[in-house]
């Protein structure tokens, strides 16, 4: 029974890792309506949050420091759903192509990728109460992260994701104090990057 169900499940499914066009380096390539909507509902979601927060004066933050605060929450919201969707493990896991050159081609190397994500650096740099050993921790963290996941057997990866990213949501917690409005970059940056980019898994697509 199990075994039909699983065949009704996916006949309307299938897995493919070819895609052409010009390179979308956000959802990858051939992303549907919804894919979409989900990515941007997210993004929406994290620049909501600062702009409430703005609107409510939560912290004492100049202006600015919002807005740099909703941009990075956009990004990485928008970010841990885009880099779920099938679309985007197809894009970034699939062989490099002749027209994906420049940037693209960069963006498709994954310690490139991890190493643009500065977050934690900028976090120290402009909020309170500048603690620089909070970013660099961090930012370490992540690229050590990255080798030590790349370095392990693919059969292997998503469950050493998953004790990376609980190890960082444990130590945000409890051993490196995070910057206040900021206590979920941690853990969201690392699910982003460690599970979202980094792991290999089948790209579905509709039939």
């Amino acid at each position: 029974m199990l075994k039909k169900d699983l065949a009704m499940a996916d006949e309307n499914i299938m897995i493919d890792w070819e895609y052409s066009g010009k390179p979308d380096a956000l959802m990858g390539n051939g992303a549907t309506r919804w894919e979409r909507v989900l990515v941007y509902m997210a993004s929406f979601l994290g620049m909501a949050l600062f702009t409430i927060s703005y609107l409510n004066q939560t912290w004492d933050w100049e202006w600015w420091a919002y807005l740099i605060a909703g941009v990075i929450a956009a990004d990485i919201f928008g970010g841990v759903v885009a880099n779920a969707l099938n679309t985007c493990k197809r894009f970034y896991h699939a062989p490099l192509k002749e027209n994906e050159t420049g940037l693209t081609r960069r963006l498709k190397n994954p310690y490139f990728f991890s190493f643009l994500h500065v977050y934690p650096l900028l976090v120290a740099l402009f909020y309170p109460p500048g603690n620089w050993m909070y970013g660099i921790l961090w930012y370490a963290a992540l690229l050590i992260s990255t080798v030590t996941l790349l370095r392990v057997p693919l059969y292997l990866q998503r469950p050493t994701a998953f004790l990376i990213i609980s190890l960082a949501i444990t130590a945000n917690y409890y051993a490196i104090e995070p910057v206040s409005g900021f206590e979920w970059l941690v853990p969201m940056l690392f699910i982003k990057i460690i599970y979202g980019h980094l792991v290999r898994e089948e790209p579905y697509r509709p039939k």
